[in-house]
């Protein structure tokens, strides 16, 4: 009995245990499609013709990323058309080939985030071991997407000065584009990533990184800042973007960070600043402490060639930084030890002589056994001293280890 007892608990357990998975899954599975996940990369489309203009159907196409040689095939439809969709941002060779024409070949062609490259192709009549590569042709141009945008790209992120190291500040250089920094009656106008765009509210914008949300729910600022050296391109979207991106009516800032490629890269870099440079503030009577690290590094490369690849990027940032308050008046070195024989205003009466009651030092310093309420200040303490037994010890400590002297 206690074997079968112990069998079916165990089953039951066991059988939970299945149901707890299986349900997870299937939320996890019904969860995707509303992940809202945004496009990481662009589309290359076109028709494939010969010299008169009529098209080929059939036609063999080929991509092939000129960093990582991952090839992907496609075939051209009845009317020659073609797509790639999903196409990851960089630099790419296309190819094609059909029976009885010599065989297309066009490099750098590149590709940036979120664009649509319409490349179309014409074959010549001949053999197929014969090739034809295009080179000085113009650039192309979207010509299927109404967006407007601006792409900026790994080197302006690497190389234009940035005096925090936060690529958000670069949205600033886009037309349409107005910082908010300075505007202290909204929470979050600090951060350099919330921008006007086009007069619309600074909190109104998208931010995607790789393709995931990159905003913070709470109050709709960018929550997800990689480094500079970390990112490969980000496209500014500021008006009639796709439908794909909806959530907000501002711009849609979309990141892409690097990925590895069939050789290794990478860096290392510190950045360092100090108040040597710094100017004092109107009211400061010294330069304010500050000295700044950001430090880190990046490495890419293959783990296979040609099929997987790494990249890990690391950032740290260590500041210290003084900050500056109003002028306050702190009492004189005499006052601190409680001598008040040079201010002309000490008076007043006593309202809770309970304070100086309470504190049997107090009166033994002033030499009397209890004080009544309203007695005046200048009977309790003739010279206009109070002893430093009649002060609230706590008070006292904490005004001579954060209170500064008066320098005057």
């Amino acid at each position: 009995m206690k074997v079968d007892a112990r069998f079916r608990q165990l089953l039951s357990l066991c059988c939970r245990s299945i149901l707890f998975t299986t349900v997870l899954a299937l939320a996890f599975c019904r969860a995707v499609p509303f992940a809202g996940a945004q496009s990481t990369g662009g589309r290359i489309r076109g028709t494939v013709m010969d010299p008169s203009g009529a098209a080929i159907a059939a036609a063999k196409i080929t991509l092939i990323n000129e960093a990582t040689q991952a090839t992907r095939d496609t075939q051209a439809g009845a009317e020659g058309e073609y797509i790639f969709l999903e196409v990851p941002v960089g630099s790419y060779e296309v190819n094609a080939q059909s029976p009885g024409f010599k065989k297309y070949v066009r490099r750098s062609v590149v590709l940036n985030l979120n664009e649509v490259v319409n490349l179309d192709i014409t074959l010549q009549v001949g053999a197929a071991v014969d090739t034809i590569e295009v080179t000085g042709a113009p650039p192309l141009v979207d010509t299927t997407s109404t967006q407007l945008g601006a792409v900026v790209n790994e080197r302006a992120v690497s190389e234009l000065p940035l005096a925090q190291r936060d690529a958000y500040q670069l949205l600033q250089l886009q037309p349409g584009v107005q910082s908010q920094l300075g505007v202290d009656n909204v929470y979050g106008s600090d951060r350099a990533g919330v921008v006007s765009v086009n007069g619309g509210r600074g909190r109104d914008n998208n931010y995607s990184v790789n393709g995931g949300d990159g905003n913070d729910q709470f109050a709709n600022l960018p929550a997800i800042q990689p480094s500079p050296d970390a990112i490969a391109e980000f496209r500014v979207l500021t008006n009639t973007f796709d439908a794909e991106y909806g959530r907000n009516s501002g711009a849609v800032v979309n990141v892409v960070t690097k990925s590895g490629s069939n050789e290794f890269h990478g860096d290392a870099y510190e950045f360092f600043r100090n108040k040597g440079l710094n100017a004092r503030g109107f009211f400061d009577s010294q330069k304010l402490d500050y000295l700044q690290n950001q430090f880190g590094a990046t490495l890419g490369g293959p783990i296979k060639k040609n099929k997987t690849f790494f990249f890990a990027s690391y950032e740290g940032d260590r500041i210290r930084r003084g900050s500056s308050s109003d002028t306050v008046a702190v009492p004189s070195d005499p006052e601190r030890v409680g001598d008040f024989s040079a201010d002309p205003t000490f008076a007043g009466v006593l309202s809770n002589a309970s304070i100086l009651n309470n504190r049997p030092a107090c009166l033994t310093a002033l030499g009397s056994g209890s004080i009544a309420d309203g007695t005046p200040y200048t009977s309790i303490f003739p010279t206009n001293t109070i002893p430093t037994a009649c002060f609230a010890q706590t008070a006292f400590d904490l005004l001579n280890q954060f209170v500064g002297q008066d320098r005057s």
